[in-house]
């Protein structure tokens, strides 16, 4: 059994109740991979000028915003039952959350959303979208209540990129089922009620999943417990039907960024699955080590 879990994780949170449920996913794992569990935290220039700048009762203007957040941390994470790290920045959150976790070597990111939001006023699309395709490690957004991961849903187009992806489902939730998804489309629908054509282009893909899986970095028995599935359909739409049809509370899916150069934001198809899926989304960027 291929497994390497996580030695480092690396919580960011912006202390409201929208990143909880990502605490608690991240001690759970934590303890379940017997990993070191780090908290960080960004404050923004213009917020820490503000409150600075607010009057008010004495007990309301701390010696500063730092010593505050991290005595507010420390009384929220009194009795968690795993030791956390906290760590304060300041400065822009996409750019302090990657330097927080390359100083501390962090092997996956957890965070939270809600509302088609993330970090307060940042909208979904900016900082996730520019954040996954930055760095070197997965990065886990935590969307429902810590149950055990039974069975680990993964995307796939039978890319490199998708492989990587199974193969860190694969290392990271060695003791949950894996179930390979591939959403199969035609250029023109019409083909489809043309004799057999259908079945031929499933029987095809279906044997294109097992070659896929047969070349990815799996044991013998990962791969023989590897349930696939081809449906037609968008790949989003496959997914939550899935996820909400069979309980799965996650899915893994590649990173792609776009297509230019420059262009830093998360790519169509996963940030399509990040905003639709029920459960929690494992992103595993393009540029994420490989087993």
């Amino acid at each position: 059994m291929i497994s390497e879990y996580p030695k480092t994780v690396l919580l960011a949170t912006d202390l409201s109740s929208r990143c909880d449920r990502a605490l608690d996913r991240s001690l759970q794992l934590a303890q379940r991979w017997d990993a070191r569990l780090v908290l960080v935290t960004v404050v923004e220039p213009e917020t820490l000028a503000h409150e600075l700048a607010v009057e008010g009762p004495s007990w309301r203007r701390p010696p500063g915003r730092t010593t505050a957040v991290e005595a507010q941390l420390r009384r929220d994470l009194q009795g968690c039952g795993h030791p956390i790290e906290v760590r304060v920045a300041d400065g822009e959150p996409v750019a302090a959350i990657l330097d927080v976790a390359k100083s501390e070597h962090a092997d996956l990111i957890v965070t939270g959303i809600a509302r088609d939001e993330t970090f307060g006023r940042y909208l979904l699309g900016s900082t996730v979208d520019r954040l996954a395709p930055q760095v070197e490690v997965p990065i886990l957004i935590a969307k429902t209540r810590p149950r055990i991961y039974e069975e680990v849903l993964v995307g796939t187009d039978f890319s490199a990129y998708a492989a990587n992806a199974l193969s860190t489902a694969a290392r990271y939730f060695s003791f949950a089922r894996l179930t390979l998804l591939h959403g199969w489309q035609v250029p023109f629908a019409g083909f489809l009620d043309k004799g057999e054509f259908r079945e031929d282009w499933r029987a095809e893909t279906l044997r294109a999943s097992e070659a896929f899986v047969g070349q990815a970095a799996l044991s013998d028995e990962q791969r023989g417990g590897i349930k696939m599935l081809v449906e037609h359909g968008p790949p989003e739409m496959l997914i939550h039907a899935y996820m909400q049809d069979q309980g799965v509370d996650l899915v893994v899916v590649a990173a792609h960024s776009g297509k230019g150069v420059l262009d830093r934001r998360l790519g169509g198809t996963a940030k399509r699955i990040l905003e639709t899926a029920p459960g929690d989304v494992l992103l595993v960027p393009q540029r994420a080590s490989r087993a």
